[in-house]
């Protein structure tokens, strides 16, 4: 029974050095509470805190966090417990899942660790739930013995130990924990899989648990090499923050379709193969029919001829807020910093607000009135952005548009002087990616 403490141990030795504390997320039943003690029995009390997340699904959840509560004092280690609010919707199990990982984010600090307790058989399962569901290589890489999360990292030291051995571990140590009466509730996908399909498998396969973690990592060196191509390919298509729609068209189908699943998931957005058709479709549609494809939260648009995915455009309402400071929105970043040349004179009773019909200035320079209209044009502000590009007035005059132009006497007196303003829309960049199996 040493061989589960040693597995563990050695599990550990792989960890970074600079690890400062391990978070335990213990909900009681028999994986998390094996995990605790084996943690408790290799790393100093001083550097455990032990975590429990009341999802209150159950009319038992106050006492399973009871029980979890007094297991932390009976071994002498920190506890902290949050209760959440489950979302009702079409999956609880993964409506619970984010909540739950919601709380372990906002505790942890960039030298922790989360350690939980999945095992061989939960990969076994959750391979065969994404195969059902139609996963392509990343679903079926499984889940990650470890990954970054948030500021600090998760591990899953126990992923190659199968449950019957975890539970032979526990009764030999005479050790306690709780049974969910959920986890036999079939009408759950995965419950149903765990008890009625999953068992047939492996009477007649017995190693289908550990042949099917195996699959997984060689799906995880696919996955990887995918992201590696990805990159590549995104050196020589990407045009400041998109696609370039000419240079995209000249790879072949699946390395396009690779490179926008990499660059849609690095913004959280899983591509659907209905989405991914339309995305195509729009790579080769004419520059003026700026066409849209709707991705959740955000947008995807060709606008001379590069591929750009922001934030939906709703317009952002300004409302004549005062002009004080750089602001950070979701629509974008109003950047307000000390001008090199003849900038804003001072921000004294300056207010922002939305473009409107026929507003006009007097641009410094220019010698004359002109409409916004105009100056987006001139300055290759796309149509929709236009919207809510802020337009800074003292009254009703309009002083200045942000990184287009200051007007005529509101300039400073001299170089070096004065405010420079700069509005950035939210635009989000080809580079990087987003692990978050």
């Amino acid at each position: 029974m040493n061989d589960l403490q040693q597995h563990f141990n050695h599990q550990l030795e792989s960890c970074p050095d600079t690890i400062k504390r391990w978070v335990i997320g213990l909900s009681g039943g028999l994986d998390s509470v094996v995990l605790l003690h084996l943690a408790a029995r290799a790393i100093p009390a001083e550097q455990l805190l032990v975590v429990t997340v009341d999802h209150q699904l159950q009319a038992q959840s106050s006492q399973w966090t009871d029980f979890c509560r007094q297991l932390a004092v009976s071994l002498h280690l920190p506890f902290y417990h949050e209760q959440v609010v489950v979302p009702e919707g079409a999956s609880v199990e993964r409506a619970a899942r984010d909540a739950r990982y919601r709380v372990f984010e906002k505790i942890l600090q960039p030298d922790d660790c989360l350690l939980l307790a999945h095992h061989l058989n939960d990969q076994a399962e959750t391979m065969l739930f994404r195969l059902l569901r139609g996963a392509g290589v990343r679903g079926l890489a499984g889940i990650p013995p470890r990954r970054t999360f948030g500021k600090a990292s998760l591990f899953r030291p126990l992923l190659d130990i199968a449950r019957p051995q975890l539970q032979q571990w526990a009764q030999a140590e005479q050790l306690a924990w709780v049974e969910d009466p959920s986890n036999r509730d079939l009408s759950f996908d995965r419950n149903y899989l765990r008890h009625k399909v999953i068992p047939v498998l492996e009477a007649r396969w017995p190693r289908f648990a550990r042949r099917w973690a195996s699959t997984a990592r060689f799906m995880r060196e696919s996955e990887q090499l995918h992201q590696d191509l990805a990159i590549i390919d995104s050196e020589s298509v990407a045009l400041g923050d998109g696609l370039d729609c000419s240079a995209l068209a000249q790879l072949s189908p699946a390395r396009q379709n690779n490179l926008l699943r990499f660059w849609c998931r690095a913004a959280d957005v899983v591509l659907s193969e209905r989405q991914l058709l339309a995305i195509k479709q729009l790579i080769g549609a004419a520059d003026d029919r700026q066409p849209v494809v709707q991705l959740g939260h955000l947008q995807l648009r060709r606008y001379q001829g590069v591929l750009l995915l922001q934030t939906d455009d709703t317009e952002l309402e300004w409302g004549d807020r005062p002009l004080i400071a750089s602001l950070e929105l979701p629509q974008g970043r109003l950047v307000v910093s000390e001008s090199a040349v003849r900038g804003l004179k001072s921000l004294a009773g300056v207010t922002l607000r939305n473009r409107r019909d026929g507003d006009r200035c007097r641009p410094l320079g220019r010698g004359g009135s002109c409409s916004l209209k105009k100056l987006f044009q001139e300055s290759g502000i796309p149509a929709w952005q236009r919207r809510s590009w802020p337009v800074c007035v003292v009254g009703d005059e309009i002083v200045a548009l942000p990184g287009i132009c200051v007007c005529e006497n509101w300039q400073s007196e001299k170089k070096g002087s004065g405010f420079a303003l700069k509005w950035q829309p939210t635009a989000l960049s080809v580079k990087g990616d987003s692990d978050t199996l």
